[in-house]
């Protein structure tokens, strides 16, 4: 999925990254599912994995694109994973 906002690569991906660093220290039922969350800051891109699914963010200059593995159990909540996805990268850019 690809979600259009403003701004250059890089504070895209810094405003991204502090979004993720915040989810992964915190105490809602997201971070208890986050097993691995590792950043390249060259790339601009993160890579998470936890139960169930796996995830790339990719930032780059006016977007971000997010691959998304569900495994079977989850692949029926797609649509709805993918919207609050969407909602959390909506916060965190704006």
């Amino acid at each position: 999925m690809e979600i259009q906002c403003p701004g250059g690569r890089e504070e895209i991906y810094r405003k991204v990254k502090a979004r993720l660093e915040k989810m992964r220290s915190g105490q809602g039922k997201l971070s208890q599912q986050i097993k691995s969350m590792d950043f390249d800051d060259a790339a601009s891109e993160a890579q998470l994995s936890g139960t169930g699914f796996k995830a790339r963010v990719k930032c780059a200059d006016g977007r971000v694109n997010v691959d998304l593995d569900l495994n079977f159990l989850l692949k029926p909540m797609r649509g709805q994973i993918e919207e609050a996805i969407r909602k959390k990268l909506a916060e965190a850019l704006s």
